[in-house]
């Protein structure tokens, strides 16, 4: 397997379907669990990847200094992570993928408004994970911190949501053919009557961690 699981069009097309389908929604910047799980769907139906939705911790060299961002909960110092502070990802056989990394910026703009995190894709060999937050020195450094437990309760609590699996659908259709041209729109009906428009947002990777 390559550098990349999937080249950066193919990559920006996934995370634009994803962000355009929950934009409307409220907190697409804590999107991460909609990202993961509508981006491995996408993976294993329309490219044959084999890939699954993995949460737990994260973090990431994002500026020299080094400048790191986690997603996960600091408890005295101690890095940690449960239902109420995590990631979730994308993982392949040989990959991590976060389909939500363009969006970083807005995810932690509040915790850390002073940052500038420049929208980038994010594919990376999981051999290339550190052992030791510690070595998170060079920009594009990361370590992810997989919880197979947490990732079984989250999934299957997104699964059991008849608002998560509709927006799925929704997702799976607007991305068509992995041939077909990709539409900039479509339209969403909903229970209550009303139709909404949903737009790609133009929030694309155009550089690589």
């Amino acid at each position: 397997m390559g550098k990349f699981v999937i080249p950066m069009t193919e990559y920006n097309r996934i995370h634009q379907i994803v962000h355009g389908v929950i934009k409307d929604e409220g907190n697409v910047e804590r999107g991460c669990t909609f990202f993961a799980i509508v981006g491995s769907y996408l993976l294993n139906k329309h490219y044959g990847i084999k890939a699954t939705a993995v949460a737990g911790g994260f973090a990431l060299c994002v500026a020299d200094g080094p400048s790191c961002i986690f997603y996960g909960k600091d408890e005295g110092g101690k890095f940690s992570w449960a239902d109420d502070g995590f990631h979730m990802w994308v993982q392949t056989e040989e990959h991590i993928i976060d389909f939500m990394a363009p969006i970083y910026a807005e995810s932690f703009a509040i915790a850390q408004p002073d940052m500038v995190i420049p929208r980038k894709m994010f594919q990376k060999r999981i051999e290339d994970d550190k052992q030791n937050l510690d070595d998170l020195e060079t920009v594009g450094d990361y370590m992810v911190f997989p919880d197979p437990s947490l990732s079984e309760e989250l999934i299957d609590r997104f699964l059991n949501r008849q608002t998560n699996t509709d927006l799925l659908n929704v997702a799976e259709t607007w991305f068509g053919s992995r041939r077909g041209k990709q539409k900039s729109k479509i339209n969403m009906g909903s229970n209550d009557g009303i139709i909404r428009h949903l737009t790609l947002p133009a929030t694309i990777a155009r550089s690589t961690w």
